[in-house]
C-alpha cells in the first residue's frame, strides 16, 4: 500500500560556535541555520566512518539534520557519547530520507556520530549545532 507522509519539522538554537549559515532541503523538508556546521559527502558500505564533533569546533551535536541522499541504500547512522563503546542509538535512514532531531541540555552530549552505508557507497548531508 502506497503512503503519501508529509513531515515538518523546525528548530531555532542560541549562537554557538560562529560557523556560517546555510540551508539544506530535501522536497518540502528543510533545515536552515544561522550557526552550525555542514559535513557533505560519500560513505562507504565497507566500514562505518565517525565524525569527530570537536574536529568541526563543535563541543557536542545539540542540534542533527540527516539527509540520505541515495535512491537505493539505507545509511546507519550512530550517535556516540565517547570515540567507542559508546553507542546511544543506531538508526537506519530510507533512501532520500531525512532524519532530524534538537536535544536538550539535560540529554547525553552527542560527541561522535558514525555512518555506513548498506550495499553500496552513498551521498549524504550532515548538519550539526551545538
Amino acid at each position: 500500500m502506497a503512503r503519501n507522509n508529509t513531515i515538518s519539522a523546525s528548530f531555532q538554537m542560541e549562537s554557538g560556535d560562529g560557523a556560517n549559515a546555510f540551508s539544506e532541503s530535501s522536497g518540502a523538508k528543510s533545515f536552515t541555520s544561522g550557526d552550525a556546521t555542514l559535513i557533505q559527502g560519500n560513505v562507504s558500505h565497507s566500514g562505518a566512518v565517525q565524525y569527530v564533533m570537536a574536529s568541526f569546533g563543535v563541543a557536542q551535536a545539540d542540534g542533527i539534520y540527516f539527509e540520505n541522499r541515495d535512491g537505493t541504500n539505507f545509511i546507519t547512522i550512530t550517535l556516540q557519547e565517547a570515540a567507542s563503546g559508546s553507542d546511544l542509538c543506531a538508526l537506519k535512514i530510507a533512501p532520500n530520507s531525512v532524519f532530524c532531531i534538537r536535544f536538550d541540555a539535560s540529554q547525553t552530549a552527542i560527541s561522535h556520530i558514525s555512518l555506513q552505508a548498506d550495499t553500496a557507497p552513498c551521498d549524504f548531508v550532515l548538519c550539526v549545532a551545538e
